[in-house]
């Protein structure tokens, strides 16, 4: 899809995020957004520190942090969003993740913005871990909004199906990625498993922050089978979150000597180049970025088919798609694979070809534009 441009440049727009706005995707959108003629003001609710893409400021870029971490603080937090916005005569609106989306649209409205966009960045996580509170928050949000963006058909559908919000309200944009920047050599594999000891150990890897419904015991208790036919089998865990729960399922299972934990990385496209297998065994997931990520360093993924993985993976030639919360699906999925290195070294391939072909940074910041260009219409023939 070829680069475009607004077709009235100076348009001004608002990201407000619950937290960083220093990560890869708003990297890529921001960039974009900047490079196509948008004065664009980032803005979040409670990280403090500039991103370090945006680099200095002026020049149609700015940041602001509203410093408010805790839910005492929302109030006065949509007070001063709502200044700001009318200060800065911002005139789209979108926010990220649950908090900003609360305090956004609330500010906005207050500040009378034309144009509100929620970007929905989970499926039924609310649903699975919040109050039936949080649940009306969430769908009063995406009522509120002029727009939705969400990251995959799988989170649309949810939204029509189960919140019965208008299908027609809301806009699939694949995230896009720079997939020149986030690859890795084969220098980069070997310096990694060097790092934790590994030789010819079969690695399994899993990226992802340690929580429950990221659906690490699942994995953990398929290994535990998988050590019985794969004797030099590892598991290496990246990702940040609280160790505890897992460590001591690893110690009850007796997998102390199989398991690695690598905490929070910087170089993730490394540590996922120096795995054999990925195993994304998530119970829930918006887009699965991670899946996009391992399938670009060429590495074979199984995944659970949950939230946009489907969108992602063809199963059985891009990857493997297994049962959530089954950890007899992820065994058979991960022995099959490992007994058929061709068959792996083909899906790799395969899914790298695939991934970059559809997830690019230029086809996301196309259809983001062309979703502000329309409301920018409807907006000015409605005034």
């Amino acid at each position: 899809m070829p680069l475009t441009e607004f077709r009235s440049s100076g348009i001004r727009i608002c990201h407000f995020c619950s937290t960083t706005l220093d990560s890869h995707y708003f990297e890529s959108l921001g960039t974009g957004l900047l490079s196509r003629g948008a004065h664009l003001l980032l803005c979040s609710l409670s990280e403090t520190q500039t991103p370090k893409w945006l680099g200095d400021t002026g020049s149609g870029r700015r940041f602001v942090s509203l410093n408010s971490s805790s839910k005492s603080g929302y109030t006065r937090a949509i007070v001063s969003l709502a200044r700001l916005l009318r200060k800065e005569r911002i005139q789209i609106l979108q926010t990220h993740l649950f908090d900003a989306g609360v305090v956004g649209i609330i500010a906005a409205r207050l500040a009378r913005i034309p144009i509100t966009i929620l970007t929905r960045h989970h499926t039924d996580e609310v649903r699975l871990i919040g109050s039936r509170f949080h649940v009306g928050l969430d769908r009063w949000m995406a009522r509120k909004a002029d727009r939705v963006v969400v990251f995959s058909h799988a989170v649309r559908n949810y939204m029509v199906s189960n919140e019965h919000l208008p299908a027609e309200k809301i806009d699939v944009i694949y995230q896009g990625f720079d997939f020149e920047r986030f690859s890795a050599t084969e220098k980069e594999r070997k310096r990694v498993r060097a790092e934790f000891n590994l030789t010819s150990e079969f690695v399994i890897g899993s990226v992802g922050r340690l929580f429950k419904i990221k659906g690490h015991v699942y994995l953990l208790t398929a290994l535990k089978d998988l050590a019985k036919e794969i004797p030099h089998v590892r598991l290496l865990l990246v990702g940040g979150g609280n160790q505890t729960t897992v460590k001591k399922m690893v110690h009850d299972l007796g997998l102390e000597d199989r398991v690695l934990f690598a905490g929070h990385r910087r170089d993730v496209a490394a540590c996922l180049r120096a795995m054999d297998l990925v195993v994304h065994p998530s119970l829930a997931e918006a887009f699965c970025q991670v899946l996009v990520e391992s399938m670009s360093v060429g590495t074979p993924v199984v995944a659970t088919d949950v939230g946009g993985a489907a969108e992602v993976i063809t199963h059985g030639k891009t990857g493997m798609l297994v049962s959530a919360a089954s950890p007899e699906a992820i065994y058979r999925a991960v022995l099959e694979l490992y007994h058929d290195p061709e068959g792996r070294r083909i899906m790799a391939a395969a899914a790298q070809t695939s991934v970059h072909a559809r997830f690019t940074v230029e086809r996301m910041v196309t259809q983001q534009i062309h979703c502000y260009e329309r409301l920018l219409d409807h907006d000015s023939y409605h005034n």
